[in-house]
């Protein structure tokens, strides 16, 4: 999962990025999304956006917005 820092003045902001980049590993020929791995790009394209809360996967951040929206609204 990608973290973005941010420093101002002594404070510490922290900003939390759901988005799991795609990798290609030479040594297997398929494509990964942290520990999982896909024949081909489509199907890891697919599952490169993450809900924090749940870890339930989206191929858009659209719809990683919506599901917080919905499921996890207080």
């Amino acid at each position: 999962m990608l973290n973005l820092y941010l420093t101002t003045n002594s404070t510490k902001l922290r900003f939390k990025l759901n988005y799991n980049p795609i990798n290609y590993d030479l040594k297997t020929g398929k494509f990964q999304v942290q520990s999982e791995k896909f024949e081909n790009y489509e199907d890891a394209r697919a599952n490169h956006w993450q809900c924090d809360k749940c870890e339930h996967r989206f191929s858009t951040y659209k719809s990683l917005r919506g599901h917080k929206k919905e499921v996890h609204a207080y």
